[in-house]
């Protein structure tokens, strides 16, 4: 026998997004809420890089073309029609009941119910607002991971939009660029709702690499975890300095693969990339340390990176540019400081490839002129 549950609600609505709430029902959830289509024809989406997807949503009954045969790919999408096919693509039954009577407000409710949407998710505008980038991404991880589905759940954006880039479920733009607040197109909003299909029919989804470079380091000040399948310490990070009373910070571990020219971040450290021991650079990682120094002794103390530290495992590399002062190394007590600034060296491909294999992260040793050693990597 078929249980059906009333759930009473009782809420304020806090803003023009937020449907009403009153008697809500939680009932058996079908397998499928849409109604297929068979021979649907549009007449704009051909050689459009979205075709497929658009043909087998539509066909699926999840999202309609216009009346006049188009589906205007281009255009944006508001989040209503997202909500609405994302109720649907999650397999939801369509909820109605209080006073909102608008078309979405049922599959709106569907989804609040299933815990993949917060009435707070949405602080401004309407559900005629276009949709985000950031906002679809979050109602993408919602509805493919049900460890987030709770009414309780605080993840913020920046944490959604790095498990969306590392699950394959939101790629970049044509830059590779997270591009959040971009309204999203009724073809990338397409694309979402085939990748969440793919998602809960067990499917592993190709990561765009640079999307979730980005998107890792505006969450951890790293890209690590995309690059090399670990984890460091968190950042800012004070490195523990046995031989000066320098206080020495890493802001930022960027890790870009020097064969993958388009690479994130890869364009910052454009120029002439030379080791320090004068030998060819081969097979290996280009890995950058955002790091400032600061006297805080109060009394005067001179204190240059170059030859107080050195990477244990790798090399030391100088970027020469004409005119950029980014790529000197830091240093305090002259006249000509630069206490901001990057710590650069490679890092061969053979022994990351041996410490994954063998220990599952990698050991990223700093030297100290000491001898002492300053692990930034950690396991996970």
């Amino acid at each position: 026998m078929k249980r059906v549950v009333p759930l009473v609600v009782s809420m304020m609505l806090m803003s023009a997004c937020s449907p009403n709430a009153n008697t809500l029902v939680a009932a058996e959830q079908p397998k499928a809420a849409a109604d297929s289509k068979a021979g649907v024809s549009l007449n704009d989406i051909s050689g459009h890089w979205a075709e497929s997807d658009i043909k087998a949503i539509v066909a699926a009954g999840y999202v309609d073309g216009y009346p006049d045969g188009s589906f205007k790919p281009d255009h944006t999408v508001t989040r209503a029609e997202f909500i609405t096919m994302t109720a649907k693509a999650a397999g939801l039954k369509p909820i109605p009941g209080g006073d909102n009577k608008e078309w979405y407000a049922p599959y709106v409710t569907a989804l609040v119910q299933a815990g993949i949407h917060q009435y707070k998710d949405f602080s401004s505008g309407d559900w005629n607002t276009p949709i985000t980038r950031m906002e679809m991404a979050r109602l993408a991880v919602r509805a493919s991971n049900k460890s987030l589905q709770s009414p309780e759940d605080s993840t913020d954006a920046k944490k959604f939009m790095f498990l969306a880039t590392q699950k394959g479920l939101i790629t970049g733009m044509a830059d590779g660029q997270l591009g959040k607040e971009e309204s999203a197109t009724r073809a990338q909003s397409v694309k979402i709702i085939q990748r969440i299909l793919d998602v809960s029919q067990g499917k592993k989804l190709e990561v765009d690499k640079r999307a979730a470079s980005y998107a890792e380091v505006e969450l951890t000040g790293s890209n690590v975890q995309t690059m090399w399948g670990s984890h460091v310490v968190e950042l800012p990070y004070k490195m523990p300095l046995e031989n000066t009373k320098a206080t020495v910070k890493v802001h930022q571990i960027l890790i870009m693969d020097l064969k993958e020219e388009d690479g994130a971040f890869r364009s910052m450290f454009d120029g002439e990339i030379k080791k320090v021991n004068d030998k060819p650079i081969g097979d290996e990682y280009l890995v950058a340390l955002k790091v400032d120094i600061k006297n805080e002794t109060g009394n005067p103390l001179l204190y240059a990176m170059f030859g107080q530290l050195s990477p244990s495992s790798g090399t030391m590399v100088n970027i020469y540019t004409m005119g950029n002062k980014k790529f000197i190394l830091p240093r305090i007590g002259s006249k000509n400081d630069y206490s901001e600034g990057w710590f650069l060296f490679t890092f061969p491909k053979e022994i990351v490839d041996g410490a994954q294999k063998e220990y599952g992260f990698i050991n990223l040793l700093i030297s100290e002129n000491n001898g002492a050693e300053i692990n930034l990597g950690k396991a996970k």
